[in-house]
């Protein structure tokens, strides 16, 4: 297996972990995961309601499966693509992942969630590192 399989297949495993547990935690039982992750979004403000609103959980599920729905597709990148082309591999990734990450932090910013940008900071470099050209790629290239 290339390094680049490798990386990409354990990157899709971890955003798709957290794109779950986003989903699953608008079931109110895990609601108070969804705060501390609202309050440490907000911040510095910590300016959000004591309960989810009713569209809350409905846009937590979906924002979950959207990220698992990321997290699958760096998968089937690294398991089928990557094989065949890592320079086609990587740049399916960025675009995904460049688009995903101004779309999110601008909206965040702007909604007054900045340390939402540094949280998605993360798995962006998360997702740079998996759509790195391996060293086989890079070698190739000289």
């Amino acid at each position: 297996m290339s390094d680049q399989k490798t990386i990409m297949k354990r990157a899709a495993w971890a955003t798709i972990a957290i794109g779950i547990f986003f989903a699953a935690s608008a079931l109110p039982v895990l609601h108070p995961a969804v705060q501390l992750f609202l309050k440490i979004a907000h911040w510095p403000y910590h300016s959000l309601p004591s309960e989810l609103s009713p569209p809350s959980p409905l846009l937590v599920a979906i924002s979950g499966g959207l990220m698992t729905g990321m997290g699958g597709m760096l998968w089937a990148l690294g398991h089928y693509v990557s094989p065949i082309s890592e320079e086609a591999t990587r740049r399916v990734t960025l675009v995904a992942a460049w688009s995903w990450f101004c779309t999110d932090s601008i909206m965040s910013n702007l909604v007054g969630a900045p340390m939402n940008v540094a949280i998605n900071a993360l798995f962006l470099a998360l997702m740079l590192f998996a759509s790195k050209e391996s060293n086989t790629a890079q070698a190739e290239h000289v």
